[in-house]
């Protein structure tokens, strides 16, 4: 009991899993083949208020509309008004079950605000909908935003906006 224990502990301590190596040092856009970004969000550095986009979190998904993989990026330039990045980290887009979604950039981790936090939530659970905060369920990464890698965080201590709440 105790080895699986510090298992999961040493688990949880390090990057979340082993990033796609076709996609990590890549420059996007472009983007590979068949697959674009639909959703992400810039979740800033730790170097201040002026870096609010130094690194992001996205999607990177299919030509039907599925992610496939969550990558963290750096802003390196930009060429005329859009933006290009290396990816530095990329995870396997968790799986949903019917009802959820992954909240990008819009959860606290123990009460803070934290953009670089990512989790899976449930906004047709019982009694969501007169909530303005979610629990994340069974699933959560942050960015780390030194390493530019993805973190395990536990679910628990994660909540996110409830973005249909009051509509």
């Amino acid at each position: 009991m105790r080895a699986s224990v510090l298992l999961w502990l040493l688990c949880m301590a390090g990057p979340v899993s082993a990033a796609d190596p076709g996609l990590v040092g890549r420059m996007v856009p472009p983007y590979p083949e068949g697959l674009k970004s639909n959703t992400g969000s810039c979740v800033g550095s730790e170097s201040g208020e002026k870096e609010v986009c130094a690194r992001s979190i996205a999607t990177l998904d299919d030509a039907q509309d599925r992610s496939l993989q969550l990558f963290a990026a750096e802003l390196v330039d930009r060429v005329g008004e859009e933006p290009r990045w290396r990816i530095t980290d990329a995870v396997p887009y968790p799986a949903l079950r019917p009802h959820e979604q992954v909240a990008i950039a819009t959860c606290q981790r123990d009460g803070v605000a934290d953009a670089g936090v990512v989790a899976i939530v449930d906004p047709a659970a019982a009694g969501a909908a007169a909530q303005d905060m979610l629990p994340a369920l069974r699933w959560a990464l942050r960015l780390d935003r030194k390493t530019g890698k993805f973190m395990p965080v536990a679910p628990a201590s994660v909540r996110c906006y409830n973005e249909g709440h009051g509509e």
